[in-house]
């Protein structure tokens, strides 16, 4: 549970990723296909997993490394006797986050909410998987 993804709108993201060596745009034929797509840096994979960045200012996604902090805001029961489901809200650290991550991306856009679902394993509790609040009802319990 340390790489979660936000996706947001951004005039000035692809540019600012650019500019501090974050991320680069790669092109790359396969096949005789001619593809370009942004990819992290060295520098940006010290800072965040993966990017999936659009032209212009359409919904760009960040998969953060972190660091977090937890606020855990319930606990249910889960599908079996031996299961529970935790409703968390996570967000960036941002008095422990990198400075490479600050310089580019947005304070506010860096938090979420998810349903994580555990199960007893002998004597310790254990990460299954999450998924989205509004996917958490009785089948909502697949792998994110």
């Amino acid at each position: 549970m340390n790489h979660f993804a936000v996706s947001f709108h951004s005039d000035t993201l692809i540019e600012c990723g650019v500019g501090n060596d974050l991320w680069k745009l790669v092109e790359t034929t396969d096949h005789g296909y001619t593809r370009t797509a942004y990819e992290l840096t060295p520098k940006g994979s010290k800072v965040l997993f993966a990017i999936d960045l659009k032209g212009g200012a359409r919904l760009h996604e960040i998969t953060l490394r972190g660091p977090y902090r937890f606020e855990i805001t319930n606990i249910t029961p889960g599908p079996d006797p031996t299961s529970r489901r935790v409703e968390f809200h996570w967000e960036i650290d941002w008095d422990k986050a990198p400075a490479e991550l600050k310089v580019c991306l947005p304070k506010f856009e860096l938090a979420g909410s998810l349903v994580g679902l555990f199960k007893l394993d002998g004597q310790e509790w254990r990460f299954v998987s999450y998924s989205k609040p509004e996917s958490s009802g009785p089948q909502g319990n697949s792998p994110a």
